[in-house]
């Protein structure tokens, strides 16, 4: 229906970092507390091959932990991305089936709000999507090339610049008391 697809875009670094790290200190209690288990211990083997065989005969803790961590954290960092076409794009809202499919002919006008990663696009029944990318030139080629206009003032930038480190304060925040929770047995499982 949209035609060709012409681009798709990415996470920004900084937060596909982010995810990482995320990813790789819950993995890392994951498997220390692989070994406190006391059906671990009774083999008396203390290898990381030999967390991956109690997982292996054991896998409800691992199939837990890969539908909370990893499966999301490969989705949002690697697959999860607006998608250009021909005739219009279509906006990812966080899972697959939530895309929403919009014309270029419905698009009212563009904003650059950050000079290198994010635009704003205003659709004409006065929706707003928020397009982030490594480098949003593609983005602001393909909406120029259906004659779309927009504005490549700056005047919000340090609004949304604010606004990132708080939305960054709060999803470090929001891990670090996942983890203390999680370390204090509140989600025994």
């Amino acid at each position: 229906m949209l035609g060709k697809k012409l681009y798709k875009t990415s996470m920004i670094n900084i937060l596909r970092l982010t995810i990482l790290v995320i990813v790789l200190i819950f993995l890392n209690d994951f498997i220390l507390d692989t070994y406190t288990y006391e059906k671990f211990q009774a083999d008396g083997r203390f290898k990381i091959i030999d967390v991956i065989q109690y997982h292996y005969k054991y896998p409800h803790e691992f199939i837990i932990f890969f539908f909370l961590f990893l499966a999301p954290a490969f989705y949002y960092s690697l697959v999860r991305g607006t998608r250009f076409f021909e005739k219009g794009f279509i906006f990812n809202r966080g899972f697959p089936f939530l895309g929403k499919e919009v014309l270029y002919t419905d698009i009212k006008t563009y904003k650059l709000l950050h000079p290198n990663h994010i635009v704003s696009i205003h659709t004409k029944s006065g929706e707003m999507f928020l397009i982030a990318d490594n480098t949003v030139e593609r983005v602001i080629a393909i909406l120029d090339q259906h004659n779309i206009q927009g504005d490549l003032a700056r005047d919000d930038y340090a609004n949304l610049i604010t606004n990132f480190r708080k939305f960054v304060l709060v999803v470090l925040t929001f891990t670090v008391l996942i983890f203390t929770l999680k370390k204090l047995g509140v989600f025994a499982f």
